[in-house]
């Protein structure tokens, strides 16, 4: 014990305390360290560095929460994360769902049908049908309805576990859309405990018709000569009901008549029709020259809540006036519609078409008599091309933005025109609409 307190001073005498340190100059201990003159007073600072390190866990530990796996309020960090919800609902169905017994007696699921082909139904309705479960086995079948495949199906049993030999309906409602689908096909799957069919999906298939179609919807007769008839062929027919009948036609204008025949056995076999009707179409040879439109209304009956369907009809009457592209012009005739791009407004543009005139009953040199125009600067003016054939002559008709003009622009949504009259005695207007953007 002696020299054990022999050592025990000589240590204490050896090492400074920590007022004596303090009293030192910082440079003279800096060197000692760097120098170890003293390595006793190396050793005395490991250990003292070691006592300020376990002390601090020690403090810690004592102010550590009861609950452990609670540390939000020592890291001041949130109790939970965005995604924890997320990530609960994930691992939530799995834990719902029916479990088979390992050992038995087991459950054994039985359906008559999984799938129901429902044929044809109309746009927008809806349908319901019933499936049957029955459980064949020696436990009790536990059922648990999945997700629909789309948010126009919904499906639910009426009883979710079933003892042996009971059996429940599972129901399947759903609703078209408003497209014709000639694939629908949409369902879902129930979960089950039975450990050789752990999951049965049950569908409906089959055909989202329109009530009635009209082929085409839009009837674009094309260009009719002067002095013709349009002619154009048309049908209406259902896949859904052979009631469908065609009362009357109506044309706004009185230009258009429709005959209506039956189709033929084999027109009706080829796609499949309930009915269906031949409409042959025709135009009266007196419409006004240029661009003829209007809306055919179609009375029929036999079909619910479809009273009658409308055709819009376009065709296009050439007069005495024949417009065309000429040296690369951007026009269209079917649209009557000439396309002068984008230019500086300094330099203005120009374009020339070919003009093609009858002047069968002209007396005077064909001329232009007047213009009216949006913008109301636009310009027009003709000059022969070639030798006449006949009464027929041809021009170069060049139309024109002036340069110096004010910045103006014209588009598809509202579109500039010119119409160009002349002295044509039969009164027609050369016109077209106009699109451009000078700037």
């Amino acid at each position: 014990m002696g020299e054990a307190r022999v050592k025990h001073d000589w240590f204490l005498n050896a090492v400074p305390s920590p007022v004596a340190w303090r009293r030192q100059s910082d440079q003279e201990t800096f060197s000692e360290i760097i120098e170890m003159k003293n390595p006793l007073l190396v050793v005395g600072l490991m250990l003292t560095a070691c006592v300020a390190v376990v002390g601090t866990i020690i403090v810690l530990g004592n102010q550590a929460p009861d609950n452990l796996l609670d540390t939000s309020k020592v890291l001041n960090v949130p109790a939970t994360f965005p995604d924890q919800d997320s990530q609960h609902e994930v691992n939530k169905t799995p834990v719902d769902l029916p479990v088979a017994s390992k050992t038995g007696p087991w459950p054994k699921i039985a359906v008559a049908e999984a799938t129901y082909a429902f044929g044809r139904m109309a746009v927008n309705a809806k349908n319901q049908h019933m499936f049957v479960i029955r459980n064949e086995g020696e436990a009790d079948l536990i059922l648990q309805e999945g997700k629909p495949t789309c948010k126009c199906t919904t499906f639910s049993v009426e009883s979710r576990v079933l003892k042996p030999g009971e059996e429940t309906k599972l129901v399947i409602d759903w609703k078209a859309g408003p497209a014709p689908d000639r694939a629908f096909r949409h369902g879902g799957p129930v979960y089950t405990n039975d450990p050789k069919k752990a999951e049965v999906n049950f569908a409906v298939e089959g055909a989202i018709e329109a009530p009635v179609e009209l082929l085409p919807n839009l009837w674009s007769v094309g260009s009719i000569d002067l002095d013709k008839t349009g002619t154009f062929r048309a049908a209406i027919a259902s896949h859904l009901t052979d009631q469908l009948e065609v009362e009357s036609v109506e044309s706004p204008s009185g230009k258009v008549t429709v005959k209506v025949s039956p189709m033929s056995v084999a027109e009706i076999a080829a796609e499949k029709w309930a009915n269906g009707f031949r409409l042959d179409v025709e135009i009266a040879a007196d419409i006004p020259a240029g661009k003829f439109e209007e809306d055919v209304k179609i009375n029929i009956k036999g079909v619910d809540q479809v009273p009658f369907v409308t055709a819009k009809l376009t065709a296009r009457k050439y007069g005495n006036f024949i417009l065309q592209p000429l040296d690369g012009a951007l026009f269209f005739p079917d649209k009557m519609a000439l396309q002068l791009g984008q230019f500086p407004a300094s330099e203005g543009r120009h374009v020339k078409l070919l003009l093609i005139v009858n002047e069968k009953d002209l007396t005077e040199p064909f001329r232009i008599t007047d213009i009216k125009a949006d913008p109301p600067f636009l310009k027009a003016s003709i000059e022969p091309l070639g030798v006449p054939t006949g009464s027929v002559h041809r021009y170069a008709l060049e139309i024109s933005v002036p340069p110096g003009r004010a910045q103006v622009q014209r588009i598809a949504s509202k579109t500039g025109h010119i119409t160009i009259h002349t002295n044509h005695p039969s009164r027609e207007s050369i016109q077209t609409s106009v699109l451009m953007h000078s700037h």
